[in-house]
């Protein structure tokens, strides 16, 4: 379904705009279609005074006038409104006990507005489950969930905003934006995670286990108070990260969050697990019973009444439930679209690593049907012997199933400092779940810190169409990293096209100096490696693993094709095509992975990474890693160019049952 063409009618209304000295910038629709309507020459504003519907929204109009924001909707901008009926106040009103909106505090009022607003366009099309992708003006994601009703033989499907605020008319296009109409006003929740998980019947289970371990007190941070920006840094465009051929626009993020995600069993799956109680769960840990029985091949772990001991069992399996990063269910892998346009599904399904409380490492991996699993493994991952099963999207490791907001029904998950998920089954660090993380693991540069999802820069929504744009972080501010006074660091997205894996990475800039700490990978020897993408506009950098340096710089101006790397095309021949990649690894180099694409499917130069004249694979170094230890990447800059770029695209950790298998490692 595609969004609807403004009239002609709209070039009027644009000149009204620039005499007023407004600039205009507007994503236009291209064709009427279904439930969209064009309001033309109505701004979101004068829409909700004469709607033209049988709605009436002249309570939210005066809540939005008390909050001095109803005069930015009848004038330049990009708007997403979902606004709740005259009904709708009234209800919230008889909640709180009030007669009217001007019982209402300002702040309230100021509250309730932002809460339903959000720059830029967002049909309905343009959604999955899940957050949508920018945040509200309180700078909280909103919910987009469905509901299907077939009771009537014809299905019916109903849209909503937080579970519970359905959308009674959807997708008014108007000239400055888009109005849905909701029946409910919405009303996010200010309680931190782990009471909002307190509140929820269904996981009490969960909940007294994180109180019994003391996790709760972890999660009771929201905002850094040390951290400052100047106000003109948070502005878009204020900020530039300079490129040789373009400034790119940049921002800081306005405040450095901390936020936590859960992903709980409700009690009934802990019983299918034969523990009716948290009692029973914390007995079958300790006695190492059945399903319960935690992957401890060294016995580190103590199984005494100290449930808070870090290194205590009880306390090692709650921990691994909690992730110290904001994740709705659609941001731990791409969006539905880059999925659909940039994944090779017959390789990988699309697939990331992030480290949780415990410090241990989960596997998120999205599946072609867009299920979220965790700890999931393919058939044909990592090993060349099962390259040629017959069915190679089969879980080799079935994983834990996540529930999508449309699945889990009224209840509200959304926490002032994060997120809570329901799962399907036991989430538990076992030998299945150690299975299923030996593989090759491909981690996107924007993975790296929890920062980068609290504060987000990965895969941030433009701003100003699909320019690439630059999300920068202030040195002494971002967990996992540090750098020198003359580091420029930010994440770049581009959402439409890019030689990137994942279509972000992180860009460095300046004489740079940092330094990454590499995620806490299962036990083992490792090839570590570098993902980036060479261009005259590169510099050179020298890396160290703790201290100690990866070979001679890296001069990322050099192309893999350079007879110093010696990568050729692959042909025909497919024993000539492997020779190559035997040779580029002797050299310490790889070429980029054939799993993943570069652009949109309608792009005539779309090909692999793989194929991509410019993405490759540097081996830093073979390194045995031990749980426990902490072990460090460090790049330094050795050009005299603060403006020769170092494209950090992807870390990968690869064990040596996948790079020293008989068979040899795959592509993918």
């Amino acid at each position: 379904m595609k969004k609807i063409m403004k009239t002609t009618n709209r070039k009027f209304f644009l000149l009204i705009l620039v005499v007023s000295q407004f600039a205009w910038m507007s994503c236009v629709d291209d064709a009427i279609v279904q439930s969209y309507y064009t309001f033309t020459g109505k701004t979101v504003g004068s829409y909700l005074k004469n709607p033209g519907t049988a709605y009436n929204f002249s309570k939210f109009v005066r809540i939005l006038e008390r909050a001095n924001m109803y005069d930015q909707l009848t004038t330049y901008g990009e708007y997403t409104c979902f606004a709740p009926t005259n009904s709708a106040i009234d209800t919230l009103l008889a909640q709180r006990h009030l007669a009217s909106v001007e019982d209402l505090s300002n702040a309230e009022c100021d509250t309730i507005s932002k809460t339903h607003l959000i720059q830029g366009l967002y049909y309905t099309t343009d959604l999955e489950a899940g957050a949508i992708s920018s945040t509200n003006f309180l700078d909280r994601y909103l919910m987009f969930s469905t509901s299907s009703d077939t009771s009537s033989g014809t299905p019916k499907v109903t849209y909503f905003i937080n579970k519970t605020a359905e959308m009674l008319v959807r997708d008014d296009s108007v000239e400055n934006g888009v109005v849905h109409t909701l029946n409910r006003v919405v009303t996010p929740s200010n309680r931190f995670i782990p009471q909002l998980i307190s509140s929820d019947t269904t996981i009490s289970i969960f909940s007294s286990l994180l109180y019994i371990t003391g996790l709760d007190k972890k999660m009771e941070v929201y905002e850094d108070k040390r951290y400052t920006i100047g106000p003109d840094s948070i502005i878009v465009g204020s900020t530039v990260t300079n490129w040789p051929d373009q400034a790119r626009p940049a921002a800081y993020p306005e405040k450095r969050k901390y936020a936590f995600t859960a992903f709980v069993e409700p009690n009934y799956v802990y019983r299918n697990y034969g523990a009716q109680s948290a009692q029973e769960v914390i007995d079958k840990l300790v006695n190492k019973s059945g399903a319960f029985s935690t992957y401890d091949p060294n016995g580190r772990y103590s199984y005494d009444t100290n449930y808070k001991d870090s290194n205590n069992v009880v306390y090692r399996f709650v921990a691994y439930h909690l992730m110290p990063c904001l994740g709705n269910y659609n941001q731990w892998n791409v969006s539905a679209t880059i999925r659909d346009n940039c994944t090779v599904y017959n390789y990988l399904d699309p697939q990331d690593f992030y480290e949780t409380l415990c410090h241990t490492m989960m596997k998120f991996q999205t599946t072609r049907e867009g299920q979220l699993y965790l700890n999931r493994r393919r058939i044909n991952e990592g090993a060349a012997a099962v390259k040629n099963a017959a069915d190679p999207y089969q879980a080799a490791v079935r994983g834990v199933r996540v529930f999508s907001p449309t699945e889990s029904g009224l209840t509200n998950q959304d926490a002032l400092n994060g997120v809570y998920h329901y799962i399907d089954a036991l989430l538990i660090y076992d030998q299945s779940t150690a299975d299923a993380l030996n593989t090759r693991m491909r981690m996107d540069a924007s993975t790296l810190s929890p920062d980068f999802l609290n504060c987000p820069g990965r895969h941030r929504a433009q701003p100003n169409g699909s320019f690439p744009f630059v999300t920068r972080y202030k040195k002494g501010f971002v967990e996992n990293f540090s750098f020198s006074s003359q580091t420029l660091m930010g994440i770049r997205t581009d959402p439409d096209w890019s030689p990137s894996y994942q279509r972000n990475g992180l860009d460095f800039l300046g004489q740079y100096d940092f330094t990454v700490k590499i995620p806490p990978v299962p036990e083992g020897q490792y090839e570590v490696r570098l993902g980036i993408n060479a261009g005259n506009d590169r510099g050179i950098v020298q890396v160290y693993i703790d201290d100690e340096p990866c070979g001679i710089p890296i001069d990322m101006r050099v192309y893999k094709s350079d007879p110093k790397i010696g990568s050729v095309d692959d042909g025909t021949d497919l024993e000539e095509n492997r020779r190559n990649d035997k040779d580029l690894k002797n050299r310490g180099y790889m070429k980029g992975p054939d799993s993943w694409k570069t652009s949109n499917l309608n792009d005539a130069n779309q090909t692999t990474l793989r194929l991509y004249y410019n993405s490759m694979r540097i081996i830093l170094a073979t390194k045995n890693f031990v749980e426990g230890q902490t072990h460090f990447l460090r790049f330094k800059s050795v050009i005299d160019n603060p403006n020769g770029i170092f494209p950090f695209d992807f870390l990968e950790m690869c064990p040596k049952s996948v790079y020293g298998n008989v068979e040899g490692e795959d592509t993918h």
